[in-house]
């Protein structure tokens, strides 16, 4: 080798060198954090009044990513008039701190809309109401964009994450298979069901959870009574929604669904899980809860109080905290995939703060 050779062979021999010097120096990135969602769902929660600012005031201390409204979102009757007192002033302090909101229709949102005539399957949008009838904004609720209804249909879905980790689908159990017939004797939605079979099977999420209002799983209510102007409608306590349950859990049983959330009921009830699936009512998001009867072997947990349920999934585990409007938890627990039984955290669990800057 030449001396001009024997030159360049050691310039780099020197360049690797400080190459992969600099490299063993270099120090390694920070770990990603676990990938994770945080979710909360409540149900009959529009009064605007006091009842419902407390559970507002609570979901600002965890600021979940997205929040589930399980109908009746507008007391009485879901009137324009009164978005903005019982929802778009009541939220927005969670709003503004990048908080999505989505909701389910309630029967109180279609109170007073009567069902389009239709032949043929029931339109995906609100024109399945006749949103002539005075007093029914069914229409103005699910184009506002607040309110969160996907592509203006009164059903749809939503994912937490692109990954995704979790795939929330939202249903119009008014026009489903439910007790009260008075607006669609039939229940036969038949168009909401087929997508709901449709949407299920092309997820690809690691949790499917299904929100509605109705619940297909709850105990029964104890006796109260609901007025409205001159009207009033006492009830002898309402009980789990069997037709809906008949019409939906097949479906849900085939695509794996994990868990469901609904409402119409004022209080929390947790049951014990049903051929895999997770049935919660959580209808104390704002209006005055009332009792129910246990159901020894059914329900697993529950009370009447004012409450939303925060939920914090990742990979692993599915994680939920029942919280009341004084910030004390009521129930908590997880379990994984697979999972014959829940496992509970110890009493009074709260979920961990978000991260500073969400």
């Amino acid at each position: 080798m030449d001396r001009r050779s024997a030159g360049w062979a050691a310039i780099a021999v020197v360049v690797v060198a400080s190459a992969l010097g600099a490299a063993r120096s270099a120090p390694s990135p920070p770990p990603s954090p676990p990938t994770e969602a945080r979710l909360a769902f409540l149900g009959d929660s529009g009064t605007g009044d006091v009842l419902q600012r407390r559970v507002r005031d609570q979901l600002l201390k965890y600021l979940p990513r997205q929040v589930f409204l399980l109908g009746d979102n507008v007391y009485s009757a879901g009137q324009k008039a009164y978005f903005a007192a019982r929802f778009e002033q009541m939220y927005e302090p969670l709003m503004g701190r990048a908080v999505e909101f989505h909701a389910a229709l309630g029967n109180h949102d279609v109170l007073l809309c009567g069902l389009a005539e239709a032949r043929g399957p029931l339109s995906p949008r609100a024109d399945a109401y006749r949103i002539r009838d005075p007093g029914c904004d069914v229409d103005e609720q699910v184009a506002d964009a607040a309110f969160g209804y996907r592509d203006r249909r009164r059903y749809y879905s939503i994912v937490s994450d692109p990954r995704p980790l979790v795939e929330v689908f939202v249903l119009d159990s008014n026009t489903l298979g439910i007790s009260d017939t008075k607006l669609w004797p039939s229940g036969d939605d038949w168009a909401q069901v087929a997508w709901l079979d449709k949407a299920l099977a092309s997820s690809r999420a690691r949790w499917k959870v299904v929100t509605m209002h109705h619940p297909p799983h709850s105990p029964q209510a104890e006796r109260h009574v609901f007025t409205f102007r001159d009207w009033e409608w006492k009830f002898g306590g309402r009980m789990r929604e069997t037709r809906l349950d008949n019409q939906l859990a097949p479906i849900l049983r085939k695509h794996g669904v994990d868990v469901v959330f609904a409402g119409h009921n004022h209080f929390y009830a947790r049951m014990m899980p049903q051929d895999g699936i997770r049935y919660f009512v959580a209808g104390g998001g704002g209006r005055v809860p009332y009792g129910f009867q246990p159901g020894p072997g059914y329900v697993a947990a529950g009370g009447a109080f004012n409450h939303f349920v925060y939920v914090r999934a990742t990979e692993t585990a599915f994680e939920y905290y029942v919280i009341d409007d004084q910030g004390r938890s009521r129930d908590a627990g997880w379990f994984g995939k697979g999972d014959k039984a829940d496992h509970l955290f110890a009493a009074g669990a709260l979920p961990p703060f978000p991260a500073p800057g969400r």
